[in-house]
């Protein structure tokens, strides 16, 4: 009951209009203010510079990225595990698709249940697409990217807000994988058992890692990475096509994801791609996000760095009250020059929907098909 409250809370927040998208999006007292913008300046070490060999920046700032969030240590930790996959479920809509339900163990004790759909077209030498998609803060989140809706309730309110993103993958032609994410979905919450962490299965989740050397974000990275590498064992999958896309939480792992594994070939984060803080210092993402010393290795711009030069479409929501144009705008203008340096521009775009914290699939679809068509062998 509790997360529900927190899901309609969370919504409601997400669709309010800004009215000051033009203007900083918070203020604070002077006194605030100048500790916040001192504290927060950062080393910025891989902040990306034209002059620097593209390939070896990238090379040493992914290695930096994925020791600072702990995805070193996971690795690691567990340099000797093997992960499993399970099939719980097998569901035919008629001639639509197949819908599968696995779970996958990355590390011990830890089952991810993941959805897989598959074209029913399909034929024995096809080469599709691949679409991993993962939620943000919906504790049904894998259910409702797979269409695999609760009730009737639970199917309205998504498919209202077009949030059946790996099911349209399907009816597209493409084969599409529907992760829980660690921390947000109802199966893989930490309870927050005596409220310390405000109630909020993701900040104790966020806890718990920090003083183990690892964050949310590595987490999430880690399950990402384990169910691509059994994913891509499949020969009906074109491992030149891999895109991925998740709105808010999920955007964000998008783009970690896809900054981090170049498997990902196509990455389409949506209402989440903006500047870990505010020109005035106010912090976007939630706190499962945090990455401690983040500032000193960068910022949002330079995961798109290290996205390009792959195809990168950066949406979000003008009604969004989650994050702020200004904000947006100026980091997405970072990542375009690091694109028009590498000569591919074209690859990388930033378009505003007409509403809030959703997905916007008349844009995201004519654009992951412009690229899939542009992609060579």
């Amino acid at each position: 009951m509790l997360q529900n409250f927190i899901f309609i809370i969370f919504i409601f927040l997400s669709g309010l209009q800004s009215f000051s998208q033009d203007t900083p999006f918070v203020t604070y007292p002077k006194q605030t203010s100048d500790y916040l913008k001192r504290i927060q300046t950062g080393k910025a070490k891989y902040k990306y510079n034209s002059t620097v060999n593209f390939r070896e920046w990238q090379i040493g700032a992914r290695k930096e990225l994925s020791r600072i969030i702990g995805l070193d240590k996971i690795s690691n930790d567990l340099r000797n595990f093997k992960p499993s996959v399970i099939q719980i479920e097998k569901k035919t809509f008629g001639n639509k698709y197949t819908r599968y339900l696995y779970k996958i163990e990355t590390e011990p004790g830890v089952d991810i249940p993941f959805y897989k759909l598959v074209p029913t077209t399909i034929q024995p030498n096809d080469k599709l697409p691949l679409l991993l998609s993962p939620h943000g803060h919906d504790v049904d989140g894998l259910h409702s990217y797979a269409g695999a809706y609760i009730n009737e309730s639970h199917r309205n309110k998504i498919i209202g807000r077009d949030g059946n993103i790996a099911e349209q993958a399907t009816l597209k032609g493409m084969i599409a994988i529907a992760p829980a994410t660690r921390g947000l979905a109802k199966e893989l919450l930490i309870p927050d058992t005596k409220g310390r962490h405000g109630n909020r299965p993701c900040r104790a989740q966020l806890m718990h890692c920090l003083i183990s050397g690892r964050t949310p974000t590595a987490e999430r990275v880690w399950d990402m990475q384990k169910i691509l590498d059994w994913a891509l064992k499949d020969s009906s999958i074109d491992h030149e096509k891999i895109i991925m896309t998740g709105n808010s939480g999920g955007g964000v792992l998008t783009a970690y994801t896809s900054a981090l594994d170049e498997r990902i070939k196509i990455s389409v984060p949506s209402c989440s791609f903006t500047s870990i803080t505010s020109s005035t210092g106010y912090i976007f993402h939630c706190d499962c996000c945090a990455v401690p010393g983040i500032k000193d290795w960068g910022d949002f711009s330079e995961l798109g760095g290290l996205i390009a030069p792959r195809p990168l479409l950066i949406i979000h929501g003008i009604k969004d009250g989650l994050h702020h144009k200004m904000d947006v705008e100026k980091n997405a203008k970072s990542i375009k020059e690091i694109y028009l340096d590498r000569k591919v521009s074209d690859k990388m775009s930033i378009s505003w929907g007409e509403s809030g914290h959703k997905f916007y699939p008349d844009i995201m679809w004519p654009f992951i098909k412009k690229a899939l068509a542009n992609i060579s062998y």
